[in-house]
């Protein structure tokens, strides 16, 4: 894609999208000390009138359940970000992240919808626009060929390397780009 937009949907209840720092990894070592003492995942929520904590009676998946939704509620599962010149508009200093609100890590899937004007094919002629669209729908609706692409670049020192933090969704993001790259 040349430019357009591209809308991140995070498909669960315990889990957010969220855009941040993306050079040190202490802001979201910060950020998650921030959301432990504001939502505590130990179960308890309100106070009672008499000061004590009363334990939340949505608690089917555990003591992190409830927790995890509220967690969800004051943060987003959808971002919009902008393309253009085939690159995603971030600043700087920005990165894309998946944040888990649940004690344990759980298996996510993210919903990615573009909307925009692809790229002229090689050679510099546009493409047929009805054949490059099915195309291109079809293969970004392969996922098992794109999360094994994504996984072939995963590099356990990308902090090192490249001053990025390495997390999945930093890898998500980095074949997006390659997509909107790629002719």
């Amino acid at each position: 894609m040349q430019t357009g937009l591209l809308t991140l949907y995070a498909k669960h209840t315990s889990c957010s999208l969220t855009i941040n720092e993306n050079a040190d990894p202490r802001v979201l070592h910060d950020l998650q000390r921030w959301m432990d003492a504001v939502v505590p995942q130990d179960g308890s929520g309100p106070l009672n009138p008499d000061g004590t904590r009363i334990r939340y009676r949505h608690d089917d998946e555990g003591r992190d359940d409830m927790p995890a939704h509220i967690r969800t509620a004051l943060t987003s599962q959808t971002l919009s970000l902008s393309v253009d010149g085939g690159r995603l508009l971030l600043g700087t200093w920005q990165g894309i992240y998946l944040w888990e609100h649940r004690s344990a890590a759980h298996k996510r899937r993210i919903a990615c919808h573009a909307v925009g004007v692809l790229r002229p094919s090689r050679g510099g002629l546009a493409a047929e626009p009805h054949r490059e669209n099915a195309t291109t729908l079809l293969q970004r609706r392969n996922t098992s060929k794109l999360n094994s692409l994504v996984q072939a670049r995963h590099d356990p020192e990308a902090w090192a390397t490249d001053g990025g933090a390495d997390t999945d969704v930093d890898l998500l993001v980095d074949r997006l780009h390659d997509i909107a790259q790629e002719e």
